[in-house]
């Protein structure tokens, strides 16, 4: 088994909306020891979109640099899953489940690859460290120097762990130097704390996590997670209540610490607009009922409480005798499980959303698949005479933009009016689920100019403005 350790740099900070610029990885054994080459790959910009300059401004990297040096995203993409492909490999990085996997889906989506495939064929997995980070804070906090924010809360930031615990990191926001820095603090966690590493990276298997938060029992589970406050050490006790009825891959829990005897007297109705409100319109005095998912299938930081010392539980605030309280009023009540699977069979109204954006509304079907997969095997100009009879109706837009996006050159006349059309309506007028117009784009340059460009950024700055002229 080897791990490949992998970053992205992107346009922006929505991973389901905004491109790669940027990926790099290296492969390791599981010591840790480099295996092979370091990939590091640009994605050239399509032109049906526009980079935020406040990513660029960040990573450093300009549009023109990617058009330059970049694969188009059919091809970038194409690599990727290669790699990833590879037997017996774990792909693993720092927030990389929430944030550079779901780059990878929607990429290989757009690009007409099994978004999934990689995680789970061939001995296949994922893992992310980000959560071992919070693991170690939350139990075995000594011997690693914990780095804090200016309000005094611990920071999970990468470079500024890095720097508190005397690891090299130049080039923060550089995909290859972020890849290097995670392998050194997950060495690090590995060599201090070698049990914890050990239990945590046997957690990316879906069935050791649910053999850990066992359902059957409703017994108290350590849960550590971004979700809970960093002053509260990122850890809550919580008692699985039920599978989620539309997804087995995720299990509803509660928190042990807040007292359940506002969901006890809910409605269905009452639980649905508590969960699904904005943080800034639940009204004032109101706090969110204390519900979470956790889904075996994203590498979960779970633990037995015996795990816990007395003197961490006390500092985390977790009062045992209140938690068993709760557990007891939550299992007691003889309606809450009906009303719990009532609610979460709902589906949430997240509004019309684009096809580029549609992954989750449903699986390809088989037959589609292997359409898929056809495609991918045919050069640009054989799909110019191509059209595949799709049952999913996302995939035949979808095929539309992936050409035009790929190899505009191979459009003929009525299709490059119709693309320039669709570009127009996405940039200028914020169609197609676009929401960062031409606009946004030019008034973001003028903040940035009245606040005033950084010398080290002023090049950069000016690319940015001739990228739209």
């Amino acid at each position: 088994m080897t791990l490949l350790w992998h970053d992205y740099e992107t346009w922006g900070i929505n991973p389901r909306r905004d491109r790669p610029a940027q990926f790099a990885a290296l492969r390791t054994d599981s010591e840790l020891e480099e295996v092979g080459e370091p990939i590091m790959l640009y994605c050239r910009p399509a032109d049906d979109f526009l980079p935020h300059p406040e990513a660029a401004m960040l990573t450093g990297i300009s549009p023109q640099e990617t058009a330059a040096k970049g694969l188009n995203e059919a091809s970038f993409f194409g690599r990727i899953n290669t790699a990833f492909s590879e037997p017996g490999t774990c792909g693993v990085g720092y927030n990389s489940i929430r944030f550079d996997d779901e780059v990878t889906r929607f990429g290989f989506y757009r690009n007409f690859i099994d978004p999934y495939a990689r995680e789970w064929q061939n001995g296949n997995s994922r893992w992310d460290i980000i959560d071992l980070v919070r693991l170690a804070y939350a139990l075995r906090p000594d011997d690693i120097n914990w780095p804090q924010k200016k309000d005094g809360r611990v920071s999970f930031r990468l470079e500024d762990l890095t720097a508190a615990n005397g690891i090299e990191h130049n080039g923060a926001h550089d995909a290859l130097s972020d890849v290097r820095a995670t392998i050194a603090l997950a060495r690090l966690i590995k060599e201090l704390k070698p049990r914890l590493y050990a239990y945590y990276f046997n957690l990316r298997s879906k069935h050791e996590a649910a053999r850990v938060l066992d359902l059957s029992q409703h017994g108290v589970v350590l849960h550590v997670s971004g979700m809970y406050p960093t002053e509260q050490g990122c850890i809550a006790p919580v008692v699985p209540l039920l599978q989620h009825p539309r997804n087995k891959n995720e299990m509803i829990v509660y928190d042990l610490r807040r007292d359940p005897q506002n969901l006890l007297h809910m409605t269905v109705d009452e639980m649905e607009e508590n969960l699904y409100t904005r943080n800034d319109d639940l009204p004032e005095g109101v706090e969110r009922i204390a519900l979470k998912g956790v889904h075996l299938n994203k590498s979960p930081a779970l633990a037995p409480i015996n795990t816990l010392t007395p003197e961490l539980a006390e500092q985390w605030q977790i009062d045992w005798q209140q938690v068993e309280q709760h557990r007891q009023q939550l299992l007691t009540d003889p309606t809450l499980m009906t009303r719990l699977t009532e609610l979460y069979l709902r589906v949430p109204d997240t509004g019309i959303l684009d096809v580029d954006t549609a992954l989750y509304t449903g699986f390809i079907s088989n037959n589609d698949r292997r359409l898929c997969d056809t495609l991918l095997r045919k050069s640009p100009e054989q799909l110019a005479e191509w059209l595949p009879d799709f049952e999913d109706e996302r995939l035949r837009p979808l095929y539309f933009r992936y050409r035009a996006r790929n190899w505009p050159e191979t459009l003929n006349e009525k299709e490059t009016d119709q693309w320039r059309q669709f570009r127009e309506a996405r940039l200028l007028a914020g169609e197609f689920g676009n929401e960062f117009t031409l606009h946004k784009y030019q008034h973001i340059l003028e903040d940035m100019l009245q606040q005033g460009v950084p010398e080290d950024r002023q090049g950069l700055f000016r690319r940015l403005v001739e990228w739209v002229q």
